[in-house]
């Protein structure tokens, strides 16, 4: 049961199988019940890859974005370039189930380079592919599948490195860290702080610190001094992505206005909020299991530098409880105060090294020849109760489902119908901070026209009858741009008529 296994290739092979197969039910799934674009940001992901080409100002450069980093935009591009794979969804859905796959394969292969067990390795496999919350974002637009994949890879290599002393190891390492880098910010501090583990572990082994710590942080870090770079270059600030009028710095400012940034300064607060993501997308059983590996990992190795790349996959943890503490990211639960949903999948970062972690439990617990029938009946009862907790009431105890479904907007969808039931072509106007337009709707996306199009923008908004053919507001939304630009305007007033109202949702079309 430990040791082993003749023919390593038939479970590699196996775990492929069912991952890949996990995968495509979700994808099927997701699709028949209209979860793919539930989150509005799975829509905007669709068109910031889009709108490389589906522009007003096509281009590379013009479309990288601020921020947003832009590697999974240019990886979709090609995909979303294709007008029905744009629309369903698909574009997505082809990129994101490889990566899964792999990103569970690799699980299976970290936990049995960890433990040197074939049953821990397949309970920590299990653990992570038949996470519904994970099934569920390999679905969508979303980025969340890119960045644990990206993370997971690059744990993986610089892991074998640690072990083998291969420096192509290390590159490969370096590549998949330098993808998350150019994903989500979240692996900026994963990538500063692994380039440190690299130094260490090297200058412990006395193997060139330098350039192996080089090797492997000179690309990351250059992607790093790019972006504030590109920045600086194109918007005259380098800080543009963090603090810009699109930031989250920018949006939070209206959260905190409205008392709901309670986090803020508040450790204790934050850590409640936080550890409360992670037991809704993980599962309490699982963490538990977890940080019994931990301290069964660092009671082993008692902190060998061998042993430290397994700590860069916690490095979530530390990252956003700072942000929450420093009012630079908002988290909201059913149990938070105020309760709610949003940005609550934070909590799903931490799950690969919860993954590994249980699995390394599994593999310390069945160490006892003595206590393998009973450790083996209990951890099956544990993976069975949980996977249940999860499945009980959905989409409830699937926070991924049930924010989903929460941020969902119903006038929205209904506007996404009307429009394209009724839309035959001509420019629309519309605050894209507001709606979230369905891609099927029929709009291109060098049709749309908002308050910050290029050079076009502020013209529309006090002329609209001389650009646009339709007028979309929200009346009883307390920033839609647009509203506020044409409620008066006698030019709106006179030239467009009401076609469609809903819930404060109107949509005016030119007479």
């Amino acid at each position: 049961m430990t040791g082993n296994n003749n023919s390593p290739k038939s479970h590699l092979l196996t775990a492929l199988l069912i991952a890949s197969i996990a995968g495509l039910i979700s994808q099927f799934l997701s699709y028949h019940f209209d979860y793919n674009f539930a989150y509005r940001d799975s829509i905007f992901r669709m068109e910031a890859a889009r709108r490389f080409f589906d522009s007003n100002t096509p281009g590379i450069i013009n479309q990288l974005g601020t921020v947003w980093l832009p590697i999974p935009n240019l990886v979709l591009m090609p995909l979303a370039y294709i007008n029905f794979l744009w629309e369903t969804g698909l574009a997505a859905s082809i990129v994101n189930l490889p990566l899964f796959v792999i990103s569970a394969v690799a699980i299976f292969l970290c936990i049995r380079k960890l433990t040197k067990n074939i049953i821990a390795g397949w309970f920590g496999f299990l653990v992570f592919t038949f996470n519904y919350n994970i099934l569920y974002f390999q679905t969508t637009a979303m980025t969340e599948q890119f960045y644990l994949t990206f993370i997971i890879c690059g744990f993986y290599f610089l892991l074998s490195w640690s072990q083998n002393n291969n420096i192509k190891h290390l590159v490969y390492s370096s590549l998949f860290i330098s993808l998350s880098v150019g994903t989500r910010y979240d692996a900026w501090p994963v990538a500063l702080v692994s380039t440190a583990i690299v130094y260490y572990i090297s200058k412990k082994n006395k193997a060139k610190p330098i350039e192996h710590a080089m090797v492997f942080g000179l690309l990351p870090v250059f992607l790093m001094i790019s972006w504030f770079i590109y920045n600086w270059i194109c918007y005259g600030d380098p800080l543009e992505f963090s603090r810009g009028q699109f930031s989250t710095t920018h949006q939070l400012k209206y959260y905190e206005n409205n008392g709901r940034l309670l986090t803020k300064n508040n450790l204790l607060l934050s850590g409640k909020v936080y550890f409360d993501s992670v037991f809704l997308y993980s599962g309490k059983l699982f963490v538990l299991l977890a940080l019994a590996g931990l301290i069964i990992y660092i009671y082993q190795n008692k902190l060998k530098s061998q042993s430290l790349p397994a700590y860069m996959l916690l490095l979530a943890l530390p990252t956003t409880l700072l942000l929450l503490y420093k009012g630079k990211l908002i988290i909201e639960t059913p149990h938070s105060e105020p309760a709610g949903y949003f940005n609550s999948r934070y909590g799903l970062y931490l799950f690969p090294a919860i993954a590994v972690f249980s699995g390394i439990a599994v593999g310390f617990f069945l160490k006892s020849k003595k206590l393998q029938v009973i450790s083996l009946i209990l951890l099956i009862y544990i993976f069975t109760m949980q996977q249940l907790k999860f499945l009980d009431d959905i989409p409830v105890n699937i926070p991924a489902l049930a924010e989903a479904k929460f941020s969902e907007s119903k006038p929205s969808n209904n506007l996404s119908i009307f429009l394209k039931n009724n839309y035959k072509g001509g420019k629309i106007l519309y605050d894209n901070l507001i709606f979230a337009l369905y891609p099927w709707t029929g709009v291109d996306l060098v049709d749309r026209v908002t308050f910050h199009t290029y050079k076009i923008g502020e013209m529309v908004m006090r002329n609209p009858s001389g650009y646009v053919n339709w007028v979309l507001i929200y009346k009883d939304a307390p920033n839609d741009k647009i509203y506020e630009a044409v409620k008066n305007n006698p030019d709106f007033i006179n030239n467009f008529e009401l076609k469609f109202s809903e819930n404060g949702v109107e949509a005016y079309m030119r007479k």
